[in-house]
C-alpha cells in the first residue's frame, strides 16, 4: 500500500505527507511524513465536527428568543446562525427558523399583554463576544466571500440569502436584527395594532456587557447539530464550523470567543485518545494559515470516531461529501470505479490542498486517511489531482 502511494504521488507538484489508518484495527498502514504537523486547510473542520458531535449531540438545536424587557424587545442570539428571514420552513436547513415566524409570535404575545405604542427593539449577541473576524485571517477573505464577522443570531450563515455562495454581509447580527424589526411591524401592521419598532440597544458582550433579562415571548428553534453538521461538511461552510467552535466553548463553560473554541475544540479531540502531537489551531474553520495539524492525527481521529462507543460520533462518515455525488466531491473521483466509495473532506488554501476521510477497499475494508500537501502555489489543480489519486490508490487495498 506505501508503495501505491509514493507511486501516486510520484513527479506530482508539491510536497505531499500522507497517514492511512485501518479502521478496524487501528493500524497506521502508511507513514509518509504523517506525524509532521502543517497547514490543514477546510480538514480542520473535521475537529470541529467531531468535538461537535461529541459535545453537543446530534439531536440538539439552537433558540433564538425574543425577550420583553418593560416596554422593550430583545432580540437573543442563541447559536442559531441560519435564520431565515420569512418564515419558518422545517424542510430546510439553511432558514429553518424564521425571523418572520419569530415576528409574528413575538407580535401576538405583545397584543395578548397589552403593550402598544413606540417599541425599541434591542440586540443581545453577547453569546459570541469578543472580534468576530479572526487576526490571523487573510485581509482579503471576507472580500471573496469566505468568512465575515461571526455572531449570533445571523442569518443564512452570514450570507445574503440561502444560496450558499451568495455574498457575505457585514455585522449579521445587526442585518438579522434590522430583517426581525421590519417583520415585526409588518406583522403589527397587518394586525391593525398600534405599535411602532425601532432599532434599540446593542449588547455584543464586550468589557463583559451582560445579556438582556427578562422574559422570553417568542422563540423559534434551528435544525439539528446533525442536519447543520452535514450543511457544514459538504459545503465546506467556515461560517457554521466557527459557530460550531464557540458553541462547543459554551457547552464546555468556556467562554465563546475565538481562544474559547480553539481550546474546547482541541479538548474534545484529546479526550477522545487521539495523539495531538503538533496540534495548534488557530481558528475553528481552516481559513487561518498558522493552523498546524498532522495528517496522523487526522486520520486517527477519523478512525476513533468510527469504532467509538459514541453513537454520536459513528455518524461522522455519513456526513462527508461523497465522491462523485456531492459537496465539495461532486465533481471530483467521479468515475465508476470511484464514485461513492470515498467520503472525504476537502481543503484548499493558496499554497495548500488537502484530502481527509475514508475509503472502502476492494475487498471491502475500511480506512481512514489524510493526505496534506505544500508548496503548491498557482498549482493547486495538479496538486489536487495528487491528492485524489491518493485516495484512488488506497481503494485497490
Amino acid at each position: 500500500m506505501y508503495s501505491a502511494v509514493t507511486s501516486a504521488l510520484a513527479g506530482r507538484p508539491g510536497t505531499y505527507s500522507v497517514s492511512v489508518v485501518d479502521v478496524a484495527t487501528g493500524e497506521t498502514l502508511v507513514d509518509q511524513n504523517g506525524a509532521e504537523a502543517g497547514v490543514p486547510a477546510s480538514s480542520l473542520k473535521l475537529l470541529t465536527g467531531t468535538a461537535a458531535l461529541s459535545t453537543l449531540g446530534q439531536d440538539a438545536r439552537f433558540d433564538t428568543s425574543a425577550v420583553l424587557d418593560g416596554d422593550d424587545v430583545w432580540l437573543v442570539g442563541g447559536g442559531d446562525v441560519m435564520l431565515g428571514a420569512g418564515e419558518s420552513d422545517d424542510s430546510v436547513v439553511n432558514g429553518h427558523a424564521g425571523l418572520g415566524t419569530l415576528a409574528q409570535k413575538t407580535v401576538a404575545a405583545l397584543e395578548r399583554q397589552g403593550v402598544t405604542g413606540q417599541i425599541n427593539v434591542g440586540l443581545d449577541s453577547t453569546l459570541f463576544p469578543g472580534p468576530g473576524l479572526n487576526p490571523d485571517w487573510a485581509d482579503d477573505l471576507v472580500t471573496t466571500n469566505n468568512i465575515t464577522e461571526v455572531q449570533t443570531p445571523a442569518m443564512y450563515a452570514g450570507r445574503a440569502n440561502a444560496d450558499n455562495h451568495s455574498e457575505v454581509v457585514r455585522n449579521p447580527a445587526s442585518v438579522a436584527r434590522q430583517t426581525f424589526v421590519t417583520r415585526l411591524q409588518e406583522a403589527a401592521d397587518t394586525k391593525g395594532l398600534d405599535m411602532t419598532f425601532l432599532l434599540g440597544e446593542t449588547r455584543d458582550g464586550a468589557d463583559g456587557t451582560e445579556g438582556a433579562s427578562g422574559d422570553t415571548v417568542a422563540k423559534v428553534s434551528s435544525a439539528t447539530v446533525m442536519q447543520q453538521l452535514e450543511y457544514m461538511e459538504n459545503h465546506s461552510d467556515n461560517y457554521l464550523a466557527e459557530t460550531f467552535g464557540r458553541l462547543v466553548a459554551v457547552e464546555s463553560g468556556q467562554t465563546g470567543d475565538i481562544e474559547g473554541a480553539t481550546s474546547s475544540v482541541s479538548a474534545a479531540v484529546e479526550e477522545l485518545g487521539v495523539d495531538t502531537t503538533g496540534l495548534d489551531m488557530h481558528d475553528t474553520s481552516g481559513l487561518a494559515a498558522t493552523n498546524q495539524v498532522s495528517p496522523s492525527t487526522l486520520a486517527q481521529l477519523l478512525a476513533v470516531t468510527q469504532t467509538s462507543a459514541n453513537a454520536n460520533l459513528r455518524d461522522l462518515a455519513g456526513l462527508l461529501p461523497a465522491a462523485g455525488a456531492s459537496g465539495t466531491l461532486s465533481n471530483r473521483l467521479a468515475g465508476w470505479d470511484t464514485k461513492g466509495l470515498i467520503r472525504a473532506k476537502t481543503g484548499t488554501l493558496a499554497d495548500v490542498i488537502s484530502l481527509s476521510g475514508f475509503v472502502t477497499t476492494r475487498d471491502g475494508r475500511l480506512l481512514s486517511f489524510s493526505v496534506m500537501s505544500s508548496h503548491v502555489t498557482g498549482v493547486q489543480d495538479g496538486a489536487r489531482a495528487a491528492t485524489d489519486a491518493v485516495a484512488e490508490a488506497l481503494l485497490e487495498g
